[in-house]
């Protein structure tokens, strides 16, 4: 498919209705909201403080912040079942609307109010998908669509009609925190398998897994929640050997939005939201749809995830850390798609490029600026016995090796230093003691926050942060993977930006962390813009995908259509409106539906 140029003149994407003093806590909720839920769970923790409000309204990344109006915190799940009955009432005054006419507006149309509701976990999401984009702007946000009379809990009446116009007004939107979802199961002996509740952390769990000589391998850097690595597809550095989410995933339970729409405030068999349990503790099925994988990466659109049964890994007895440096890119990127291509096992597999290099060798020495940071810094390097020095400004290959005996891994380390050095490699080092494998992968490790401050300024607070930083990633085939991040890395330099590209290179995922400065020109911002727009562009037209594992949220949905075509869009919007037909979850990520329409499906 030929695709259209998207427009990049505006980076900063600014979500409609997004400003914080538009809302006067939680106005723009019906008025009896929080007074129910709290008479039907007098325990119920509920904010509208502004930090919490605030907090829960944005990611790690240059998105703007779109706060809820709420912010609560479920224990259970008949408590969030509540909860997301209340997003989806018919307005008392209109419960005759169907037989008699008599409406609100005097229109003879019925009136439905919706509730926004976005799952929240440790709000380290990259692309807008904590945003409330449809919740109202201080007046009520109507939309007047023709649905089903079928989702009406009024069974009473003669309807002949198929369908009806609805007045939807949007009366703003709640976070469900998922941090109370803290059980973490019995792994019985034999099993690669443990059951977590949704806002169970990746170091928690591995901690809590240590004395069973079994770990959760699926790094994503970020201490996310296992419930939103879930909802965002996430992988990271050692998914070249076990694989992303979608993979690690056996199976979940989650909530699904009500379909039948009431004004009751007592619950009934038809618009009760569904407790579903998708997949089983077997490490493979071929039993009907694969719906655990419907719900990984949904990104909240389609329900709340509350537990997840994972798959698990052995600890690896012996482990091997190795770096290479090459003279250029694309020679670094050719040797790691050899080294796949040849069955080497590697663990881990991380290309950097030079900017990444030089950002490691300034953030080692620099401090972002500061004299004083940068003694603080090396005081803590030293304490941690790490002998950090800087690096040769040169393209890096970072290997990891793992394997329940030495000789194999040390085989295996073999054969791929022999292949990085069929392409020019140099300064190939390796270590298997811990101390000296975390030395050796500084750079790596350290990367993100070091490409920040790469845009730090002196004497002041107006240096670069993850709030004002575009991280973009997209996947390619590894046959293309060399010519696409050389091509990203040259667009950096030509149009004269800040931007080291770096990437999961066993698998062809690769990012870029473009930080920006509140000061900025507009000329500058574009150019992000367009080195972004750029990269996701040549990623597609190979047959790559616009985003390996940030997930889409807002931020590139524009892009999901070149990638599926209208009928790839329809079947996905035709599942949203099976499951969530009133688009209450996490409205406008990845497709953007009103509440009703009808498609050709």
């Amino acid at each position: 498919m030929r695709c259209r140029r998207f427009s990049t003149s505006n980076v900063s994407h600014d979500p409609p209705s997004s400003t914080t003093d538009e809302r006067s806590h939680h106005g723009r909720l019906p008025k009896d909201f929080l007074s129910t839920l709290r008479s039907l769970h007098p325990d119920l923790k509920i904010s509208t403080n502004y930090y919490d409000l605030e907090s829960h309204g944005h990611g790690e990344s240059y998105h703007p912040s779109a706060p809820p109006d709420a912010v609560i915190y479920p224990k259970n799940e008949n408590e969030i079942v509540d909860i997301l009955r209340l997003c989806c009432r018919q307005v008392v005054d209109d419960i005759t609307t169907i037989t008699n006419k008599n409406t609100e507006a005097g229109d003879g149309i019925t009136t439905v109010e919706v509730v926004s509701v976005i799952p929240y976990g440790a709000g380290t999401s990259l692309e807008g998908h904590l945003c409330f984009l449809h919740s109202g702007n201080g007046s009520d946000i109507d939309e007047i669509v023709d649905i089903p009379t079928s989702l009406f809990n009024n069974p009473g009446n003669d309807i002949s009609d198929k369908f009806q116009k609805v007045r939807v007004k949007r009366k703003g939107g709640i976070s469900i925190d998922m941090s109370f979802f803290q059980s973490i199961g019995e792994v019985a002996s034999g099993d690669l398998f443990v059951k977590v509740g949704a806002g169970v952390t990746r170091n928690s769990l591995n901690a809590a897994l240590r004395h069973t000589g079994m770990q959760f391998m699926v790094d994503p850097g970020a201490d996310c929640t296992i419930g939103g690595m879930v909802a965002c597809g996430a992988s990271g550095t050692a998914a070249v050997k076990y694989g992303t989410m979608r993979e690690n995933v056996l199976a979940l339970r989650a909530v699904i939005p009500p379909t039948i729409v009431s004004s009751d405030i007592e619950i009934s068999e038809r618009n009760r939201p569904l407790v579903v349990q998708f997949g089983t503790n077997a490490l493979k099925s071929s039993a009907g749809y694969d719906l655990p994988a419907l719900l990984t990466g949904s990104e909240g659109t389609l329900g709340i995830i509350t537990e997840v049964t994972l798959r698990l890994h052995p600890i690896p007895s012996n482990v091997v850390a190795a770096s290479c440096a090459f003279d250029d890119l694309h020679s670094a990127a050719e040797a790691v798609a050899m080294i796949r291509m040849m069955g080497v096992p590697v663990s881990r597999c991380e290309l950097l490029d030079e900017a990444s290099v030089r950002a490691f060798n300034h953030s080692l020495y620099l401090g972002h600026g500061d004299s004083n940071k940068a003694t603080e810094s090396k005081s803590r390097n030293q304490q941690l016995s790490l002998q950090l020095q800087p690096m040769e400004v040169k393209p890096m290959l970072f290997l990891e090796f793992a394997g329940h005996s030495e000789t194999s891994v040390m085989e295996d380390l073999a054969a791929a230093q022999s292949i990085c050095m069929d392409y020019d490699g140099r300064n190939f080092a390796f270590a298997s003691d811990e101390e000296t494998r975390q030395a050796l992968w500084a750079a790596r490790h350290r990367l993100y926050y070091s490409a920040i401050a790469l845009r730090s300024q002196d004497g002041d607070d107006g240096g670069a942060t993850s709030r004002s930083t575009l991280v973009t990633d997209a996947c390619v085939p590894l046959s293309c993977f060399a010519d696409v991040v050389t091509a990203t890395a040259n667009d950096v330099k030509e149009f004269g930006v800040i931007g080291p590209c770096f990437g999961h290179a066993g698998d062809g995922n690769f990012h870029c962390i473009l930080p920006m400065l509140e000061n900025d020109s507009v000329e500058y911002k574009e150019k992000v813009s367009q080195v972004n727009a750029n990269l996701i562009e040549r990623a597609m037209s190979v047959g790559g995908t616009c985003t390996g594992e940030h997930g889409v949220g807002y931020g590139k949905k524009k892009y999901l259509e070149c990638m599926y075509g209208t009928g790839g869009i329809a079947i996905m919007g035709a599942i949203k409106k099976a499951l969530d037909p009133w688009n209450m979850m996490n409205p406008g990520k990845i497709l953007d539906l009103k509440a009703i329409s009808n498609l050709p499906l």
